[in-house]
């Protein structure tokens, strides 16, 4: 659906955006992350064709952003981080204009418009003035703007910025009603959205890719490595265990109530890895209480890469 192939942007001599490739394919959700100027927003921007290239290629279902516009837009539905509505416009006015921007056969906008008022929650406020809206329902607004010609792609850059808990949980339920239908290119800082919904994951990095994979290759590809964690009555047969399978212990720590005792390990975590340590444990008589593989945070990673970009 979405491909995009060594694009480069040049400001002042300096280079904002370095050879970045990505690929969306149909119906899936590709999170866009890195650090606050990686060159996020520059990229979306080319994507959506507002932004002229330096150098590289943008194909949004086969068409060329920037020698077939207008074929190239019509699949395209962006909601910038602050969406552009008309203050002075009620919700049902500001969506029947997108529909109309976007194509929409004059017969079919009132239903258009009516179906993403159902499918945002949007009723309650489709009489009132966009200008009169709280942050959140601006937000939702603007993705049933972006929503209401029914595009192939849909590309979100920072939607979630500034809303609450319960707004947050409705953006990423109407993301998983997308999945498998619209292809979705979401740039964000809320790592806990990106693990929910995302399919796929691109990691910028002053201008470059530097991972792109599932959450749990790019998550190998930073260094944020898998952890085993436990919980057992005897920690030093319980090392001993844990090194005879290759893991190195990090971090035993005395739990509450006695005689558990936490413990942290890390090496090459893998299931049957696990369950050769499970088997261990039994063999040596060793109680367990709990034994997890527990994914590192890209928490982690994004604080390391943050520190590192000057």
């Amino acid at each position: 659906m979405l491909q995009v192939e060594g694009l480069i942007k040049r400001f002042g001599g300096r280079n904002a955006v370095s050879g970045v490739d990505l690929r969306v394919p149909a119906g899936s959700i590709c999170g866009f992350l890195g650090p606050n100027g990686a060159g996020k927003s520059t990229t979306i921007r080319m994507v959506v064709g507002v932004l002229p290239p330096d150098a590289g290629r943008v194909s949004i279902d086969g068409h060329d952003v920037w020698t077939a516009p207008e074929a190239a837009r019509s699949c395209v539905g962006w909601l910038p981080e602050r969406a552009p509505l008309h203050a002075d416009a009620t919700v049902s006015e500001c969506l029947a204009w997108s529909a109309r921007l976007h194509g929409v056969a004059p017969p079919r906008v009132t239903a258009a418009v009516a179906s993403v008022i159902e499918q945002c929650q949007l009723g309650e406020v489709r009489t009132r003035l966009c200008g009169a809206l709280s942050r959140g329902f601006r937000q939702r607004v603007g993705l049933a703007a972006a929503l209401v010609h029914q595009p192939r792609l849909l590309v979100l850059d920072e939607p979630t910025a500034g809303l609450d808990p319960a707004q947050v949980l409705l953006f990423r339920g109407l993301l998983q009603q997308l999945k498998g239908r619209t292809a979705v290119l979401l740039s964000t800082h809320v790592l806990a959205e990106v693990e929910a919904a995302c399919d796929t994951l691109v990691v910028l990095d002053r201008g470059r890719v530097i991972a792109t994979g599932t959450p749990g290759e790019v998550r190998h590809q930073l260094g944020v490595s898998p952890r085993l964690e436990l919980e057992v009555d005897d920690p030093v047969r319980a090392e001993a265990a844990l090194q005879e399978c290759g893991l190195r212990l990090t971090r035993r720590t005395a739990c509450a109530d006695a005689p558990w005792t936490d413990i942290v390990a890390e090496g090459r975590i893998t299931p049957e890895v696990r369950g050769r340590v499970s088997q261990a444990l039994a063999r040596d008589g060793v109680a367990i209480r709990r034994l997890d593989i527990e994914h590192g945070p890209l928490e982690e990673a994004f604080r390391r890469l943050s520190e590192e970009t000057p």
